[in-house]
């Protein structure tokens, strides 16, 4: 699971991002609000930490920038900012959950696990792009009505692939959601896994293929034609 920590203050962030690494989170940290914004508008990832008091703007404006563009990415405000009018604040500029500092680590990991959960569930169960059917919760992938097996990688890419149909993706962008290790250093794996999607799902490779490579940068899953 990914993470972006936006927290200005290096040793809160640093702490952070170390608890969450140590629970086998994947962790990115920026200390500005215009900085994980550009982040957040190209990269996907399971939630957001958010604190308010940015050097260059109100946390609370990175979220009604993220929801303007109808981002759905859970979202945890983590500030000094305590009260009530400041929580209501937060949750009506589209927060998801709003806690105050000096917090707990462990309940901070709770909280996102638990928000990270909700969003799953509120996913739509199913996900159809021409003839590929493919259903997280029963992890099944149909191609014309025919079960395709499939290994927990492949299923992995594929689904982060058809989620963001006719987004291009990088191929560090594939390596690190899906084998969830933010270094990209074995990022030619990529290649062989789409491989092996590809000999899954395309019939005639030589007439269509539902992957599209994009050279020198990655792939993208086509939009229906």
């Amino acid at each position: 699971m990914r993470i972006l920590i936006v927290e200005d203050e290096t040793s809160i962030g640093e702490y952070i991002l170390g608890s969450f690494k140590d629970q086998g989170f994947v962790c990115t940290w920026f200390k500005t609000g215009m900085e994980a914004l550009e982040e957040i508008l190209t990269e996907e990832y399971d939630c957001i930490i958010l604190d308010r008091r940015l050097p260059d703007m109100d946390g609370l404006e990175v979220c009604k920038q993220v929801r303007s563009q109808s981002q759905q990415t859970p979202i945890i405000v983590l500030t000094a900012m305590a009260g009530v009018e400041h929580t209501i604040s937060g949750l009506e500029a589209g927060a998801d959950d709003y806690i105050s500092k000096p917090f707990d680590i462990k309940e901070l990991i709770a909280r996102v696990q638990a928000l990270i959960r909700r969003a799953s569930l509120n996913q739509s169960p199913t996900i159809k792009i021409r003839d590929i059917e493919l259903n997280p919760m029963t992890r099944t992938v149909k191609l014309n009505s025919d079960l395709i097996s499939f290994s927990n990688r492949e299923f992995l890419l594929l689904e982060f692939l058809m989620r963001n149909v006719g987004r291009a993706l990088t191929r560090t962008q594939l390596y690190e959601h899906v084998w969830e290790i933010a270094d990209g250093r074995d990022s030619n794996i990529v290649d062989v896994y789409i491989r092996y999607v590809r000999n899954k799902i395309d019939r005639n490779p030589d007439l269509y293929s539902h992957i599209e490579t994009i050279r020198g940068f990655g792939y993208r899953f086509k939009a229906d034609e």
